[in-house]
């Protein structure tokens, strides 16, 4: 029997999960998760509502972002920075309302979004990174930090 810190220490772990979403390749199978990641701050915006979430494809860990054809559209976005975690800006996404047409049928994302993806190295990975949508006068106009840990490929012999 479980004690009373183990059940409430898997619903605090199932909540996140259900909150900010997991990512699984098929590599692992269905009962296994290849990253996990939770959101830790959003900004004020809505633009990045849909958070960020780090997958694994190939044994590449690579941070996912999904967008609104119609907020890439309307808001002016120009980019999306990824800040580290010490504030340093680690890469630049650039943003076009001209992307709409090139990703329309991207996997991993729902009909009307666009998925912009940064490589960020091989699995193991773990990481703390914020995503800031800038416009194209270098204005915020919404933010996102998620940590994640990517695991280690685990294989059944």
């Amino acid at each position: 029997m479980p004690s009373r810190r183990q059940v409430l220490a898997g619903l605090g772990s199932t909540t996140a999960v259900a909150l900010a979403g997991c990512s699984g390749s098929g590599s692992g199978g269905s009962e296994t998760v290849d990253c996990h990641t939770h959101a830790v701050e959003h900004g004020d915006g809505e633009l990045l509502d849909g958070g960020a979430q780090a997958t694994v494809e190939d044994g590449d860990v690579r941070l996912a972002v999904p967008l609104s054809v119609e907020d890439v559209r309307g808001t002016g976005l120009d980019s999306l920075e990824l800040h580290d975690a010490s504030g340093e800006l680690a890469h630049l996404i650039p943003v076009s309302s001209d992307d709409a047409d090139l990703m329309a049928n991207k996997d991993g994302v729902g009909r009307g979004q666009l998925r912009y993806e940064q490589y960020l190295g091989e699995r193991p990975f773990h990481g703390r990174y914020s995503v800031v949508a800038v416009d194209d006068t270098d204005e915020s106009l919404d933010s996102v930090t998620v940590e994640f840990n990517c695991f280690p490929d685990v294989s059944k012999e």
